[in-house]
């Protein structure tokens, strides 16, 4: 009796050691997925965005580091896993370290340059000059509504920068449209009671584009009577 209770227990402590073994052998092959799982998932998301800005016509500098390395070496993983599945708790190299970690840092490198790359896009665009003149201009009666409205669709392009959009084809779109708008808004500007040679000078100065003969007596006199003249700057090309 003692005896066969004895192999009872033997046999349910090897049992016991099997269930073990298995349940650390799973908890390896989980931490595996999750490693892979992260890693391909990052992966995809930034050959989407790659993908998605280059289609809108935002090339994005980068380049990943050896490339063709990872993929090798995801090849090798591949090929001995599929010949003993043990081999993944066992790799041909470091699987977190000279693997995942690394892939980690591309996707992390490739968004960081994405999303740089978006934004100097969207400061060229939103590159409509000197945002000195337009709050001086701002401080005239005549401008006020006029100058409200650029300053809004200044900012509203300006925040397009703030991160990567998930539809860049359509941010730009929308980014287009505000454009052509601040381009209205300026054309728009006047006031009955403003020379049009000083609206004319504005307009250009605030694109960079004024040319010195077109400062006028005439334009000189209306600035230098609203305190303005400090507000531009002569530069030369």
């Amino acid at each position: 009796m003692l005896i066969d209770h004895a192999g009872t227990i033997a046999t349910k402590i090897k049992t016991y050691q099997n269930l073990k073994n298995a349940a650390e052998e799973a908890d390896q092959f989980a931490t595996r997925a999750s490693q892979f799982g992260n890693v391909s998932l990052l992966m995809e998301r930034l050959r989407e965005t790659l993908s998605a800005l280059a289609e809108a016509g935002v090339p994005v500098d980068f380049q990943p580091s050896d490339g063709l390395g990872y993929a090798a070496k995801a090849r090798m993983l591949r090929e001995a896993i599929k010949a003993d599945p043990a081999k993944l708790n066992d790799p041909p190299f470091d699987i977190k370290h000279e693997f995942s970690d690394r892939l980690n840092g591309i996707a992390s490198a490739g968004e960081k340059a994405a999303s740089a790359a978006w934004k100097a896009y969207v400061d060229e665009r939103a590159d409509f000059g000197s945002d000195d003149v337009l709050s001086a201009l701002g401080q005239v009666p005549q401008f006020e509504a006029s100058v409200a409205k650029i300053q809004k669709i200044r900012s509203d392009v300006a925040a397009f920068g703030a991160g990567l959009p998930g539809d860049p084809e359509d941010a730009i779109t929308k980014l287009d449209a505000l454009v052509q708008q601040h381009e209205a808004a300026w054309s728009s500007l006047a006031a009955s009671d403003i020379p049009i040679s000083v609206v004319s000078f504005i307009r250009a100065a605030a694109n960079s584009d004024a040319l010195l003969s077109a400062f006028t007596s005439e334009v000189q006199s209306w600035l230098k009577s609203r305190d303005l003249l400090d507000a531009f700057r002569i530069k030369l090309r």
